[in-house]
């Protein structure tokens, strides 16, 4: 199973993506590490020589759920939320169970993330980690 490597740490795969230069990290520590380096969006300025699928895909859900990047910017997590998460006893017993972590490997891979949660959060399982998450940021919605 490949993937591209942590731009922080260049040690393990990157499993997320800065929300704001799309860098890959693999960890709470290599994020923190990234952000005390100002970054920027990526360049789109140069021409590309076909539609990048994902965009368009994520442009159609965006306009599907009437969303826009001033929206997804207030349920960003932010770096203090992150540190959160990383610390919560809760998350990580959760996150310790085979079964919760299979349901974040069908969202992972679904290319409608958000449709795929809102389905998952029907089953008490994956609403206790939604809770959990939740409950550790102490977010407001």
């Amino acid at each position: 199973m490949g993937g591209e490597t942590c731009t922080v740490c260049s040690e393990a795969v990157s499993k997320y993506k800065c929300p704001t230069c799309r860098a890959g990290y693999c960890s709470v520590k290599c994020f923190k590490l990234h952000k005390l380096e100002p970054c920027a969006p990526p360049d789109h300025s140069t021409p590309a020589a076909a539609p990048n699928k994902d965009r368009i895909l994520k442009q159609s859900e965006q306009e599907r759920i009437g969303g826009d990047d001033e929206e997804e910017e207030k349920h960003r997590l932010t770096p203090s939320d992150l540190q959160k998460l990383d610390e919560s006893a809760q998350v990580k017993q959760l996150l310790m169970n085979p079964n919760t972590r299979a349901l974040l490997e069908i969202v992972r891979k679904d290319p409608n993330p958000v449709e795929a949660i809102r389905a998952l959060r029907q089953r008490p399982d994956f609403e206790e980690l939604a809770q959990a998450l939740i409950g550790a940021t102490d977010y407001n919605g």
